[in-house]
C-alpha cells in the first residue's frame, strides 16, 4: 500500500478515535474543574495526616471523585503532602485520581469494553493496596520528610508552561459559588486550565494509537511480549506493558488508546491494563515527581510504582483468565469500524460536551475582559 496512504489512514483511525472520546474526555475535565474550585485542599491535607488505613480510605475516596488528568493528580498530590498529608494517603490519592474516576472509565469502555473497566476499577483498589503495604515497609521517611520542608520553603517553578489560564482554588462555601457568576467563572477558568495541561498528551496518545494500529506488524508486539502462559511469562507481559507505558510519554487518558492499539495488535490482556497503569510513572511525570520531592523520592516512587502496576496487572491476568472474562480481540478492520462518525449517542454527547465548553468559555472571556477593566479603571 502506498505509504501517503498508510499515513492518511493511519491520521483518519486517529482522529476517529480522538472523537469517540471527546464528549467523556471534555465531562471529567468539567467534573475536574468543579472538584478543584469548592473543595478546599488545606483543609483535606488536614484529614489525610494519618498513615492509617481510615486515611488512606479518605485519600481514595477523594481521588475517585477527582482529576484523571495524570499532571493534576501528581500536582494536586504535591500540595497535600506538602501541606501535612501523609505520603501512604497522597499517594493513595494519586493512584485514585488516575484510576478510579468516572471519566476514565468512560473511556476505557467505549474503546476496550466492560472487560478492561472492571479490570481498571479493580486493580485500582488493588493498586492502592499494593502500594500501601510496600510504602509501610520500605518508606524512607527522612527524605520524603526532607522533601516536605524543600516544598514548605520554595515554590517549585511550573512543569507545565503550556496552559489556557492559570488554575484558582476554592473559595468558600461550594453552594454559595455555584449560585454566583463569579462561582461559574472560576469553574469555566479551571476547566480551561486543565485542558491546557493535557491536550498535547491527549493529541499525541491518540494520534500515535492510529499510527500503531496501521503500521506496526503485530509480529512486532509478539516479538517483546512473551506468548508463554506460565507465571514468567505473564511477569514478563506485565513488566513490558509498564514499560512500554513509561515509554509512551502520555498521559491517563492518552495512554488508553494506547492500550487499545496494543490490544489490536496482540498484546496480552495483562500487558495491556498495565500500560494504562503506567500513567504516574511516564518519563515527564518522573520529571514532576523530581521536582517536586527530590531525585532519591523520585527513584523511590518510581521503584514501589513499578512494581506495584507490575503485580496488580498479573493478578488481573490471572483472575480474568480463571473467571473467563478476557474479551476477544478486535481485527483492525473491527477498530476502524467502529471509530466512525454515526448519527448516534457519541455524536449527541459530543455536541452537547462542546456547546458546555462554548458556555464555559464564554463565561471565562467576560470575567477576564472584567478583570482587565477593574485593574485598568484603578
Amino acid at each position: 500500500m502506498d505509504t501517503a496512504v498508510l499515513i492518511g489512514r493511519s491520521l483518519e483511525l486517529g482522529l476517529g478515535l480522538l472523537y469517540k472520546a471527546t464528549w467523556p474526555i471534555l465531562l471529567g475535565v468539567f467534573i475536574t474543574a468543579l472538584i478543584e474550585t469548592l473543595v478546599d485542599q488545606a483543609r483535606m491535607a488536614e484529614i489525610l495526616g494519618g498513615r492509617d488505613l481510615m486515611s488512606v480510605g479518605k485519600a481514595s475516596l477523594a481521588g475517585a471523585a477527582s482529576s484523571a488528568c495524570t499532571y493534576g493528580a501528581v500536582t494536586i498530590t504535591q500540595t497535600l503532602f506538602k501541606k501535612g498529608a501523609s505520603a501512604e494517603a497522597s499517594f493513595a490519592f494519586s493512584f485514585a485520581s488516575t484510576n478510579l474516576v468516572f471519566e476514565l472509565g468512560i473511556v476505557i469502555y467505549i474503546l476496550l469494553g466492560w472487560q478492561f473497566l472492571a479490570a481498571e476499577l479493580l486493580g485500582g483498589f488493588l493498586l492502592i493496596a499494593t502500594m500501601y503495604l510496600l510504602l509501610r515497609a520500605t518508606l524512607p521517611r527522612q527524605t520524603f520528610a526532607a522533601a516536605r520542608e524543600r516544598m514548605r520553603e520554595r515554590t517549585p517553578e511550573d512543569p507545565n508552561p503550556v496552559r489556557f489560564t492559570q488554575a484558582v482554588s476554592s473559595h468558600g462555601d461550594w453552594k454559595a459559588q455555584l449560585g454566583t457568576r463569579a462561582g461559574w467563572a472560576r469553574v469555566a477558568r479551571n476547566y480551561f486550565h486543565t485542558l491546557g495541561v493535557i491536550y498535547k498528551s491527549v493529541l499525541f496518545g491518540f494520534l500515535i494509537a492510529g499510527f500503531i494500529v496501521e503500521l506496526v506488524p503485530s509480529g512486532v508486539w509478539r516479538t517483546l511480549f512473551s506468548s508463554s502462559g506460565t507465571l514468567p511469562g505473564v511477569i514478563e507481559n506485565a513488566a513490558m506493558g509498564v514499560t512500554a507505558g513509561v515509554l509512551s510519554f502520555i498521559g491517563s487518558i492518552g495512554n488508553v488508546p494506547f492500550a487499545a492499539a496494543l490490544w489490536v495488535g496482540g498484546v496480552s490482556f495483562g500487558g495491556v491494563i498495565a500500560c494504562i497503569y503506567a500513567d504516574l510513572i511516564t518519563i515527564p511525570v518522573l520529571n514532576l515527581w523530581r521536582q517536586f520531592f527530590g531525585w532519591k523520592a523520585m527513584f523511590y516512587i518510581f521503584g514501589v510504582f513499578f512494581l506495584t502496576m507490575v503485580t496488580s496487572a498479573v493478578l488481573m491476568q490471572y483472575v480474568f483468565d480463571a473467571l473467563h472474562w478476557i474479551p476477544p480481540r478486535l481485527s483492525t478492520a473491527a477498530f476502524e469500524t467502529f471509530v466512525q462518525v454515526r448519527l448516534d449517542t457519541s455524536l449527541a454527547m459530543t455536541l452537547i460536551s462542546l456547546i458546555v465548553s462554548g458556555v464555559l468559555y464564554i463565561l471565562l472571556r467576560r470575567d477576564t475582559a472584567t478583570s482587565d477593566g477593574s485593574r485598568t479603571a484603578r
